[in-house]
């Protein structure tokens, strides 16, 4: 009888601590201030802007070079339980060419490339506890998005005029850190690596700013 009793207590014991054990990952996790679970502002809108480095392309036997240029965006998105996030965005690319060599002509530095993208982007809000304290919440979040771009490139030399455009799948991954600043307003940095058909390569590092409401 003695041992059945200790018996018994031992293994009321461990579910504690399971049970314990169970509450405190999701509260480190999942039960924070801005937890989409409990949180009424699950809609948001976000601002966004930044450089835009453009990789070097060949179309057409026509060798690229691009100077930095910008991007400026938004989205509209919608937060769900455990960090997970989607959202519609809209994105204007354009750079500066560098240097253009136009079939085989004398090279040129006038002309540029731009771009607009409309993406699906689900995304995931991965929290930083060892940073919770020290640093104000700070939020890591990671994703990937598809969609469709319109593109178009100019260019010109005294012999040839070279004026193209395309319009293809895309798709790009994400990542980024985000700040509360204000009262259901985030600051974010976010890098993006974005894929415009077969030619287009952009790598974009920029900030924006998010802000949530309860519609």
């Amino acid at each position: 009888m003695k041992k059945n009793t200790l018996l018994l207590m031992f293994l009321l014991s461990v579910i504690t601590a399971d049970v314990q054990a169970q509450e405190w990952w999701a509260q480190d996790f999942y039960s924070n201030e801005d937890n989409c679970c409990t949180d009424e502002t699950n809609f948001y809108a976000k601002l966004l802007a930044g450089a835009n480095f453009l990789q070097n392309t060949t179309i057409d036997k026509n060798k690229s070079t691009y100077q930095a240029g910008y991007l400026i965006g938004g989205s509209l998105g919608y937060c769900w339980c455990y960090g997970l996030r989607i959202e519609a965005e809209y994105a204007y690319r354009r750079n500066a060419i560098n240097k253009i060599d136009l079939f085989g002509a004398d090279s040129s530095k006038h002309g540029h490339y731009q771009d607009s993208s409309y993406m699906a982007n689900l995304l995931w809000d991965l929290p930083l506890p060892s940073l919770e304290c020290a640093s104000g919440n700070i939020r890591s979040f990671v994703g990937a998005g598809a969609g469709y771009d319109f593109q178009q490139m100019h260019a010109s030399n005294s012999r040839v005029v070279f004026n193209q455009k395309w319009n293809q799948f895309s798709w790009q991954i994400i990542a980024g850190l985000q700040y509360p600043i204000f009262s259901n307003t985030d600051l974010t940095l976010e890098y993006k690596f974005h894929q415009g058909g077969t030619h287009f390569y952009n790598h974009f590092v920029g900030m924006g700013l998010v802000y949530k409401r309860e519609f």
